[in-house]
């Protein structure tokens, strides 16, 4: 993806990766890391998440960082002061191709194919967040353009992917004691930023030095506001994917090959209401609401996508929403602040949203708890049912929190594969923006994977791979 002004003069020619892995010198000793060892990173879209993303690469050398709003990144910028730095990131292309190896993507959605085509063009490796991109055309050609670049090594911004405690939720759905998984329900306090907005009327001023029109690339033009920036674009179908694009992939990893989630068949959603006055509906169809639901319908029958998988259907609830109440769950036990709960043939599973127990997150005992009940993969109910159940073998390759970043950079050194390459991520974002279409639409739609396309409605497929401002095409 480019504007028809060139990205970068040559920063879409393909080129060499500068080499990556020259052999550490015994002159180090234990515990140096030479510079010839040390990754070469540069960064775009530094002030928001991207500072904690650079965070966890600090060990490397960050060589040059770029942000729209050098006031917003100022503290970052002050961090790294022997990053070069730079407003536009063509710019920043054009200077420094031949001095990175690696690339950190942290723009809002609606930018970020352009970056990852662009990395890939230049044979960077990419650390890029999610989700990957802001529409399911680009989220196609850009899967596409990753399975055609040998040597690239890309990790998705997910930080819990692949961790003990998600791996344990995993382990125990592979262990079959559910039998066939028939509903998924996945539940968050999200979204944590302003949403069921009306566009403002007002056109403000940037902050000084900010070229918005860069900011907003592809997308339609808006005039600034501080509405969209700096942080709360995500609500905005424009900029962002809402919440559903924005936590979707956090946990469907822990489950989505296990349960071939690829291709759904059905897809609708519903969102919260507006009232500015009693009995005074307030549309805000640009935005999610502050409360949201999405469901994906999965063949009743037997398909090239799912195997022998019997139907499913999952959902997802946000914004305060929780799935109803298992009746097998004792009534002294609150429902988790977030989680996912498998509903099989022989029971019923809840975990935590990031996979694991659901009384405690992120593997980690609430304060002053010795102990929770339940397995580290989750709690089994009908408790009683399953009270001689242990917790199944660890069997699948694990990549913890504390090693997430370092994961990548490593991966990028040895030329091998992170735990959830982009390209895996493709398809979880995919899935997400699905959701995200069916509450842009507030109809129920019938989803064509192989084309593509809403068989059903022809208006919802002009967010599917929708046209780009004028100055941008893939």
């Amino acid at each position: 993806m480019q504007p028809d002004h060139p990205i970068s003069r040559r920063a879409v020619v393909a080129a060499g990766v500068a080499p990556l892995l020259v052999p550490r010198h015994v002159l180090g000793g234990a515990g140096y890391q030479a510079p010839s060892d040390t990754l070469a990173i540069a960064a775009v879209g530094i002030g928001g998440m991207g500072r904690n993303y650079l965070e966890g690469c600090k060990a490397e050398r960050i060589v040059a960082l770029c942000d729209l709003d050098h006031n917003y990144a100022a503290k970052v910028f002050e961090t790294y002061p022997s990053a070069r730095r730079y407003h536009d990131f063509r710019q920043m292309f054009d200077k420094e191709q031949k001095n990175f190896d690696a690339l950190i993507i942290a723009t809002p959605d609606h930018t970020h194919a352009i970056l990852l085509m662009a990395g890939i063009r230049m044979k960077k490796h990419i650390y890029g967040a999610k989700p990957v991109t802001h529409s399911i055309g680009e989220v196609r050609q850009v899967r596409q353009a990753l399975l055609g670049s040998k040597g690239l090594v890309t990790k998705a911004s997910i930080q819990d992917s692949r961790t003990d405690y998600a791996r344990s939720t995993t382990e125990i759905l592979n262990s079959g004691v559910l039998g066939a998984i028939r509903e998924i329900h996945i539940w968050t306090f999200h979204p944590i930023y302003p949403a069921s907005l009306v566009r403002p009327t007002e056109t403000q001023a940037p902050p000084a030095g900010m070229d918005w029109d860069l900011w907003i690339g592809p997308a339609p033009f808006r005039p600034y506001n501080k509405v969209y920036h700096p942080a709360n674009w995500r609500a905005w179908w424009d900029f962002g994917s809402g919440d559903v694009g924005d936590m979707g992939c956090h946990t469907l990893h822990t489950y989505f090959e296990e349960l071939q989630l690829h291709a759904p068949s059905v897809i609708y959603g519903d969102r919260s209401t507006r009232y500015d006055d009693i009995s005074k509906e307030t549309p805000t169809p640009e935005t999610e609401g502050s409360a949201n639901m999405v469901a994906w319908e999965y063949p009743s029958r037997s398909t090239a996508a799912r195997g022998s998988l019997p139907p499913l259907k999952m959902y997802f609830y946000d914004g305060g929403i929780k799935p109803a109440r298992p009746a097998e769950l004792d009534h002294a036990t609150a429902m988790p602040h977030e989680g996912v709960l498998f509903v099989g043939d022989n029971g019923k599973l809840m975990a935590s949203y990031y996979g694991g127990n659901p009384f405690a997150p992120f593997g980690r005992l609430p304060r002053g708890v010795t102990q929770v009940r339940g397995l580290p993969g989750g709690l089994l109910l009908p408790e009683s049912k399953f009270k001689d159940f242990q917790q199944p073998a660890k069997t699948l390759p694990r990549c913890e929190r504390p090693d997430h970043y370092t994961e990548w950079i490593r991966c990028c050194k040895q030329g091998t594969p992170t735990v959830l390459p982009i390209e895996f991520g493709c398809q979880l974002t995919e899935v997400a923006l699905l959701g995200a279409l069916a509450l842009r639409t507030g109809k129920v739609l019938e989803w064509d994977a192989a084309r593509m396309r809403v068989t059903n409605d022809a208006e919802a497929n002009q967010y599917v791979d929708p046209p780009y401002r004028a100055g941008w095409k893939l």
